[in-house]
Formats: structure tokens, C-alpha cells, sequence
């Protein structure tokens, strides 16, 4: 259910005692984690240079475009990072959507159903599916943003990016242990 918290806490607002009201302490437990983690995120050096590799127009969406790009990167070099296969934990956290809708806040309650149809998390494994999570996500803003297109900059700083994901996720990875928070992702030790 620790799981389930770090699926789900993207799509939670609120103070986490008012969150306690509504969800599992063990749900709790994971929302409180990816809080933690996005917290360190943010903060991380290796995120800021990778930031700073945006144009001015795309700056202020850059934590967004970074975030959905560390995914990408984190689906690419998945063996690196974790004991069991890609598709297994796939497969499991769709499960666990799927079993535990009662849970899902209204808005991923009705994503989650295409999430799983459409296989978003394979599915950012490549680049060209980025591009249109870009789209599909600059769509949900009231206002014009340059989120369409962020992937043309993507692509013109790939590898400098994917050396800063490179850099940056061992560090997430060892604050997340230690935090108790992806115990469940089984990453490997050595």
C-alpha cells in the first residue's frame, strides 16, 4: 500500500494530517515518501543544472519537463536501478491501481483506467511518447505554456540531461532508502 501512496501522491493537495483522515496509514506512509523525495528533487544540484539546460520561454515548466524526462531516463536504464524487471513492476503497479480504486483521488480515478489501457508507464521508455506526454499535459493548464514542443529542447540536450539523471538518481535513490520510502522498489544494493 506504501506503493500505492507514491502512485497516488501527485494527485493529492493537502496537509498530510488532513490526507490521514481520508487514506491507510500505509497509503499516508507512501504519499509522505514522494513528498519527501520531489522535496530532495528539487533541491538536488544535478536537477537545477538540468533546469538550467531550458530556454528562458520553457524555464519556469522546466521542474515539469525534467520530472516526466527522469522517467523516461529511469525506463531506459531501468536494470541499473532495480532487481526486478520493468515490466513486473509495471505490471504490479497497474494491479494495484486497478485493486485499490476506492482509494484513487477523483482526477487519477479517472486517468488511471487509461493510464493502464494506454500503458503510460511502458510507454515512456521512448522518447517519441515523451513528446506527447508534453502535449497531452499542456493541455491541462487554463493557459497558454510552452510545455507542447519542450520535447525539441529535449532532444537538443539529450545527453547532457540523461549525464545529469545519471548523476542525480543514486543520490535520490539512497535518500529514499533511508527515509524507509521505496523499500518496495527493491533497488539494488551494490
Amino acid at each position: 500500500m506504501e506503493r500505492l501512496g507514491g502512485l497516488m501522491a501527485d494527485f493529492t493537495r493537502g496537509r498530510l494530517e488532513i490526507l490521514a483522515k481520508k487514506y491507510p496509514a500505509t497509503v499516508m506512509h507512501g504519499i509522505a515518501v514522494h513528498r519527501q523525495v520531489d522535496r530532495f528533487t528539487d533541491l538536488h544540484d544535478y536537477v537545477a543544472r538540468s533546469k538550467g539546460r531550458f530556454s528562458p520561454l520553457r524555464r519556469r515548466y522546466a521542474g515539469i519537463i525534467v520530472d516526466v524526462l527522469h522517467d523516461h531516463f529511469l525506463s531506459r536504464h531501468w536494470e541499473r536501478y532495480s532487481d526486478i524487471s520493468r515490466e513486473t513492476f509495471i505490471a504490479e503497479a497497474y494491479q494495484l491501481l486497478h485493486d485499490n480504486r476506492r482509494y484513487l483521488p477523483e482526477r487519477m480515478h479517472r486517468v488511471a483506467p487509461v493510464m493502464i489501457e494506454q500503458d503510460w508507464l511502458g510507454s515512456y521508455q521512448h522518447i517519441e511518447e515523451i513528446g506527447i506526454v508534453y502535449e497531452r499535459m499542456s493541455r491541462r493548464f487554463s493557459r497558454p505554456n510552452p510545455l507542447a514542443g519542450a520535447i525539441e529542447e529535449v532532444q537538443i540536450h539529450y545527453a547532457e540531461l540523461e549525464s545529469d539523471f545519471k548523476n542525480f538518481f543514486p543520490d535520490v535513490l539512497a535518500h529514499a532508502n533511508r527515509i524507509n520510502g521505496i523499500s518496495d522498489f527493491r533497488t539494488k544494493t551494490g
